[in-house]
């Protein structure tokens, strides 16, 4: 495995955990810190708070908003940390629409991986499915299915709109 630079990840996490924010890091760094990948693109982080509070706690740093995505995506808001890689991506209230409503992907921080609170694999299974990233939502799947799935999260995302089969596959990963 390559050694990624988490230096603006960590930059952007001190600053959050200053002004007492919550986050979870996600994507490609959740994937890396369990052994999953090893290349990280960009460091993509959840958080539930405002917006302003948010570009508040990060004022010593270069912020710039973002377009959150098209159609499927109706996360609040997003923010780009840095402009040179690995940029960090900073999104708000995360929240993918799937043909039974919009499912909402919270920032549930799990463990702490090199100073950073590390996402839910739960919520990024579900995250990864609904975005039809196919290699990387196996990757967790196989890995909840190895390891169990946390039953609180499981049960908190399947009262979301899933695909039922999404769902299943939750529910089959919580192990007894």
């Amino acid at each position: 495995m390559n050694n990624p630079n988490i230096q603006h990840a960590l930059a952007v996490a001190m600053l959050l955990e200053r002004h007492r924010i919550r986050y979870s890091l996600g994507g490609s760094g959740l994937l890396y810190s369990l052994g999953l990948t090893d290349r990280v693109r960009d460091w993509d982080m959840l958080c539930e708070a405002p917006k302003q509070e948010v570009l508040d706690a990060l004022q010593p740093l270069a912020v710039t908003e973002i377009q959150s995505g098209d159609h499927p995506f109706h996360s609040a808001y997003k923010l780009l940390v840095f402009k040179d890689e690995p940029q960090v991506e900073l999104i708000g209230r995360f929240a993918i629409a799937t043909e039974r409503g919009v499912v909402s992907l919270p920032s549930i921080a799990c463990r702490t991986w090199q100073g950073l609170q590390i996402g839910s694999p739960e919520v990024w299974y579900a995250a990864y499915s609904l975005m039809n990233r196919e290699e990387k939502a196996a990757l967790l799947l196989s890995y909840l299915q190895k390891n169990g799935a946390d039953r609180g999260i499981v049960q908190l995302l399947t009262e979301q709109p899933l695909p039922e089969p999404m769902a299943g596959a939750l529910l089959s990963s919580i192990i007894e």
